[in-house]
């Protein structure tokens, strides 16, 4: 006995033809662009002795004309037959089929792919807060999905909130650069310096040395002592800097330049 499992499709006329093809290329439904842009008309199983008793089965049931393959030769309307397998496992897998109406666009969708296009446990925690209503919604392509993401995102961000990323040179136009001093609270010990960049990505770079090791960053102080112009020397202003906290207290001093009074 053989059991095969078979499809029924129908020639779709130009237009339809072009619209099925162009939906299910978005979504990925097919690999075969026969079946992505003809009309199923049935899928079943059928248990019979060969497959020419097979092909005599399906002849009785829709005449002596349906097709055993695609051909461009074939007309719209012309019925014809596709075997998807023979003795399978998991046979069910063959009739999962899943229908949907897409979150963005509105497409009623068809598929036997099991899943349809939705966002991932990442895209929920970081484009939607967390918010886990989101993790229900599903799409016929990944250009809904992308055009539905940026329009729930502008509705959850505060109007007056912009987004963007701090880089070394986003503090750096008008001014020559910052000077600023670092104290340990335990202490009073205190080091002065100057950095060109936003004074986060220097203070970053200490925490990485054995002066000021991240693991007692609890007992820093970090704090800009001036915006240093671009009309001003930011080394003689470092310079400035180094001389008056060390005239201060001399023996609380980390910086071993430029500490000579003048």
């Amino acid at each position: 006995m053989l059991e095969v499992i078979y499809r029924i499709y129908e020639v779709a006329d130009e237009q339809t033809a072009t619209e099925n093809l162009k939906k299910n290329s978005e979504f990925g439904l097919y690999s075969s662009t026969s079946k992505a842009q003809n009309i199923e008309l049935l899928m079943d199983c059928l248990v019979c002795d060969s497959r020419e008793h097979f092909k005599d089965i399906i002849r009785s049931q829709y005449g002596n004309n349906i097709a055993f393959r695609y051909s461009k030769k074939l007309n719209a309307g012309d019925l014809y037959c596709i075997i998807i397998g023979e003795h399978c496992y998991n046979v069910e897998r063959y009739f999962n089929k899943i229908t949907f109406k897409c979150d963005f666009c509105g497409a009623n969708i068809e598929t036997y792919l099991g899943k349809a296009i939705c966002f991932s446990d990442y895209e929920i925690r970081n484009s939607f807060f967390g918010i886990q209503e989101y993790t229900d919604k599903r799409f016929c392509c990944n250009q809904c999905k992308q055009a539905y993401e940026e329009r729930v995102k502008k509705q959850l961000k505060p109007d007056n909130e912009q987004e963007f990323y701090v880089t070394k040179d986003m503090f750096t136009e008008d001014i020559s650069g910052y000077i600023y001093k670092i104290t340990k609270k335990s202490t009073g010990e205190f080091y002065v310096g100057q950095t060109i960049y936003a004074p986060i990505f220097r203070w970053g770079q200490h925490l990485k040395t054995e002066r000021f090791p991240i693991k007692n960053i609890i007992d820093y102080k970090f704090e800009v002592l001036e915006v240093v112009p671009k009309s001003e020397n930011i080394l003689e202003r470092e310079k400035y800097y180094i001389q008056k906290l060390y005239k201060e207290n001399p023996e609380k001093s980390l910086n071993i330049a430029c500490t000579k009074l003048t």
